[in-house]
């Protein structure tokens, strides 16, 4: 086998910061990070970024909590950047922008069924969650199918991280919610390619504190 046969694709995945409405369920409302929000995500990748950001590409879901982090790091290190609308959160129809505790009282059983069953019940007029998923899988696939071979910062959600990892793990849609993905999680994946194979993913690390 020559060196061209393999290559390694490596991609940190980081989830935006708190946000200035830090109670409600946030999918595709567009609220921006509060001061402490940026600052967790400095934070959090300030190890990685000195003395120099090692990215060859930023992807970045088009929402500002995650798209204004991606630009700031453009703008001081030249890394470009890539919106890509398949890596956004989910959409939470009639739910989204609402505080949990009124989600809560106004329909406890659904609520739990939503949590618990993600499979099977959607919040009303909302993305169901295994077109979610799918819709993650196909981003991520044409990621590495697009940046093969590179070390990629991708900015992202909280459930969109669920999805990417249940996807890479292969782990049943009802245990995703079992992942904890606090604001500025940073885990890592490198996927390793062979020639005339598929390609194989592999969990670095996950919600390491850098």
């Amino acid at each position: 086998m020559t060196i061209t046969d393999f290559q390694t694709t490596t991609i940190d995945i980081l989830r935006h910061g708190q946000t200035v409405a830090d109670d409600i369920l946030r999918g595709r409302i567009d609220v921006p990070l509060s001061d402490n929000g940026y600052q967790q995500m400095q934070d959090r990748l300030n190890p990685l970024i000195d003395p120099s950001a090692p990215w060859q590409q930023i992807i970045t879901s088009p929402l500002q909590r995650c798209a204004a982090f991606a630009d700031d790091i453009n703008q001081q290190h030249g890394t470009p950047v890539t919106i890509n609308e398949g890596f956004l959160e989910m959409d939470f129809g009639d739910w989204d922008g609402k505080s949990f505790e009124e989600l809560k009282a106004n329909d406890p059983v659904l609520f739990s069924k939503i949590w618990r069953q993600p499979h099977r019940y959607s919040p009303p007029n909302g993305e169901p969650f295994t077109d979610f998923s799918a819709r993650i899988g196909s981003a991520w696939e044409g990621l590495i199918k697009q940046h093969g071979g590179k070390h990629i910062l991708l900015i992202c959600h909280g459930g969109v991280i669920r999805a990417l990892l249940g996807h890479i793990m292969e782990t049943p849609l009802t245990a995703l919610s079992r992942i904890e993905v606090p604001y500025a999680c940073l885990s890592r994946v490198k996927v390793h390619h062979q020639q005339g194979k598929d390609h194989w993913p592999q969990l670095i690390f996950h919600n390491v504190h850098q």
